[in-house]
């Protein structure tokens, strides 16, 4: 099985998500917009965050990335996201990869990310925990104890 963890973060607490879903994984996360390319997977598990910047969606590097997807490479893709609160970034990133045609676990991961001075301590080892426990979940692979 061929598993990509993915991800996009402009203050660093989505990829910490994202490192450790692929610490669980055995694999190497990949920052979207330096050098990830789609490419395939069996599972493929994409993550962000909206921004104020932005109109309150994605980035325009995930939007790309998402759209390069080819559905045929893709087995199953899963997301998460971190944020200031709970927003619609799983929603907007479950959208797009289904217009791209890519199957899409229901069961998704969000977290509380640190802010300014708000959500200290997040993403925290339990977020962390969490993360690596839904990776593998989604991957199939028994939870590690």
């Amino acid at each position: 099985m061929k598993a990509r963890v993915v991800y996009y973060s402009a203050t660093g607490n989505t990829r910490k998500v994202a490192e450790s879903m692929a610490e669980a994984l055995g694999v190497t996360a990949e920052s979207i917009g330096n050098g990830s390319e789609p490419g395939e997977a069996d599972v493929l598990i994409i993550g962000a965050a909206v921004y104020a910047t932005h109109d309150h969606g994605l980035h325009p590097r995930v939007k790309e990335f998402i759209a390069g997807l080819d559905a045929k490479k893709i087995g199953l893709a899963a997301v998460f996201a971190t944020g200031f609160i709970q927003s619609d970034a799983v929603g907007m990133l479950k959208s797009a990869l289904r217009r791209q045609g890519i199957k899409v676990a229901d069961e998704s991961y969000f977290c509380k990310g640190r802010f300014a001075l708000f959500n200290l301590g997040h993403p925290g080892a339990t977020d962390l925990e969490a993360a690596a426990i839904f990776a593998r979940k989604i991957a199939g692979l028994p939870a590690k104890c």
